[in-house]
């Protein structure tokens, strides 16, 4: 018989090596994560903005050399054709610089003998030009319409950008600006404190006597013909609202500064800019001639954080927050106002 060792023990079977995360330590890396997400987001969102934000000042850089080749060729700035009478041929001071932007082909296609809306000159007013659109304007894809009546929606490209025409008559008496004469108010009962490019003017740089350095070209006016406000995007439908402006090729796309009240609802106002990206036309009608008559309803608006990029005379672009005071803002909009302007006040 075989003998057991009394030494001899049976063998314990000793536990697996544990393997995986329990219920608690995965909660705290998801946790850690999260909170790791929390803080890089913003920072990349922060960054992702500030390249937009440079890429919309490049554009404006750039249409500001194309506005002084203009200069050197014609010796005017370019400015909107836009006769009194409704119903006529209109050409947007932006169509005049498309040969100074490397987009010569597009104008040499252009027929001036017909409106922006013909069919003759939808293949080139439909063309999206990359310059006219600021980065941080949400659907760049969107497109204007004819305003008719009646409205025709969705036939040419957009710009969020505008030509400064001047002051509003509206916010310039309200201001104490001297009450224009009939002469001064240029076919339209708020259009009579000029900027640099008034609609039908031929304005050179001697006509800019407060300085081109003092005077502003272009500003931001995004997401047009949809009505933004300081609150959202009031509504995708243009049918509902709109504001009357929005393609590249318009000269209705060009603005007279009036600001906004608060909530952007109120023209005109104390809030120079980033409170409505104009005038909702639906509920104004069109045309109106105690109002806006042809003129376009747009105001400064962009998707920057805290301010808006500018063009000015000279061919600077310069970063102007939004809390500028409104009375600093309205002498930047005209060429001849002789109004004082203190450094750095905006």
């Amino acid at each position: 018989m075989k003998r057991v060792s009394a030494h001899s023990q049976p063998r314990r079977l000793e536990p697996a090596a544990r393997s995986g995360f329990t219920l608690i330590e995965l909660l705290v890396v998801i946790a850690i994560i999260g909170i790791l997400a929390a803080l890089v987001l913003p920072a990349v969102q922060q960054a992702r903005e500030a390249a937009r934000r440079s890429q919309c000042q490049n554009n404006l850089k750039q249409i500001g050399l194309a506005l002084h080749n203009h200069v050197d060729v014609h010796k005017v700035f370019p400015s909107s054709r836009r006769p009194a009478a409704t119903s006529t041929v209109r050409a947007a001071a932006l169509l005049y610089l498309l040969p100074h932007l490397d987009k010569g082909t597009l104008y040499d296609r252009y027929d001036f003998n017909v409106n922006w809306s013909h069919s003759n000159n939808l293949p080139v007013t439909s063309q999206r030009i990359s310059v006219y659109e600021c980065p941080s304007s949400p659907n760049p894809e969107r497109l204007d319409g004819d305003p008719g009546p009646p409205w025709v929606p969705n036939l040419v490209a957009i710009t969020d950008y505008a030509v400064v025409l001047g002051l509003d008559v509206r916010l310039g008496t309200s201001l104490g600006y001297p009450a224009p004469s009939a002469s001064a108010v240029l076919s339209s009962p708020l259009n009579a404190y000029e900027g640099i490019m008034a609609k039908n003017s031929k304005n050179g740089v001697a006509s800019v006597l407060d300085g081109l350095s003092n005077t502003i070209a272009l500003v931001e006016s995004a997401g047009r013909p949809r009505v933004h406000r300081r609150s959202g995007l009031v509504t995708t439908d243009l049918g509902v609202s709109r504001v009357n402006a929005g393609g590249w090729c318009r000269p209705a796309s060009d603005l007279l500064f009036a600001g906004s009240d608060a909530s952007g609802t109120v023209i005109p106002g104390t809030y120079a800019m980033n409170r409505t990206n104009g005038d909702d036309l639906v509920p104004l009608g069109y045309p109106t001639p105690s109002l806006y008559v042809t003129e376009g309803t747009s105001q400064p608006f962009a998707f920057h954080s805290s301010g808006m990029n500018t063009l000015f005379g000279d061919g600077s672009v310069r970063f102007i927050g939004e809390s500028v005071d409104i009375r600093v803002f309205s002498a930047l909009t005209t060429r001849a106002g002789k109004e004082a302007v203190a450094d750095g006040s905006y």
